[in-house]
């Protein structure tokens, strides 16, 4: 059996206890030990909870309620594999593991013909699972740890994601370059944020929010910048008129020039890909 390096830990575990009204014949599912005979079976059914694991990656996340809803998605359809729990680790650092989910498996091989049912802990961290080791990804075993089945677990459904969601909502540019052309040679930076904020479309989506803006007057010249790397809308109103910057991504990001209004008023040589 694999020992959980964070069993010391204070654990946040969140585990759906119901009876079981299934009238399938079920394995005892004591996660360890495994009988000779049903040892094939057990193989079997850690791999598919190894497979779902190593699948769920969906992006760099901190919490394991993303990857309990991932989880939750991957497996919805499905049988064999049932997210049954998840606990989080409320002292990791970045760079180990942040929690953990608990995988039921149901597989259909074992020699006497009733499915075989085990349980298995898959730990997480900001990359995707984690098993200790680099390299270890492809050994089921370092991914899918033997666990104890809880008595009557069930499938669970975990949180809804109620973090907002940042845009630039649609409309935004239009009016930012009507703010930016109407704007007189007086108005502030907080006069042209204070009129695109009161002015600003309504975005649509489920949990939408829309970004901060900012601006800043240097010299008669006007910048303005809203949102992130990933959806970052420049504008600037100089000598020439107002425009609409685009710039390549990879001098958006944190550490090069950024979304911000600074970065609108640089020479457009400044702005062009590095590559």
């Amino acid at each position: 059996m694999l020992v959980n390096p964070h069993l010391t830990r204070a654990r946040l575990a969140l585990v759906a206890i119901v009876s079981l009204a299934a009238s399938l014949p079920l394995a005892a599912c004591s996660g360890v030990p495994v009988s000779p005979a049903d040892a094939s079976a057990h193989a079997a059914a850690r791999a598919e909870v190894a497979e779902t694991s190593r699948g769920l990656y969906r992006g760099a996340t901190d919490t394991i309620e993303d990857y309990a809803r991932w989880a939750d998605t991957a497996t919805r359809t499905t049988s064999g594999v049932e997210l049954i729990g998840f606990e989080a680790y409320p002292d990791a650092v970045h760079g180990e593991p942040f929690g953990a989910l608990t995988f039921r498996a149901t597989v259909q091989v074992r020699s006497s013909g009733d499915p075989y049912v085990a349980c298995f802990e898959s730990q997480f961290d900001y990359w995707g699972v984690a098993t200790g080791r680099f390299g270890d990804r492809d050994d089921d075993a370092a991914v899918a740890h033997d666990v104890p089945c809880p008595p009557g677990a069930t499938r669970i459904s975990p949180p809804l994601d109620t973090r907002p969601v940042y845009v630039v909502p649609d409309g935004a540019e239009e009016l930012v370059v009507e703010v930016l052309t109407n704007a007189s040679s007086t108005a502030s930076a907080a006069d042209i944020v204070g009129e695109v904020i009161a002015r600003m479309p309504q975005p649509t989506g489920d949990r939408e929010v829309a970004f901060e803006p900012h601006a800043v007057v240097a010299g008669g010249d006007i910048g303005f910048a809203m949102g992130d790397a990933d959806d970052c809308l420049l504008a600037k109103r100089d000598r020439d008129g107002t425009q609409v910057l685009t710039v390549p991504r990879v001098l958006l990001q944190p550490g090069e020039l950024g979304c911000s209004p600074d970065t609108a008023l640089r020479p457009v040589e400044q702005l062009r890909s590095p590559h």
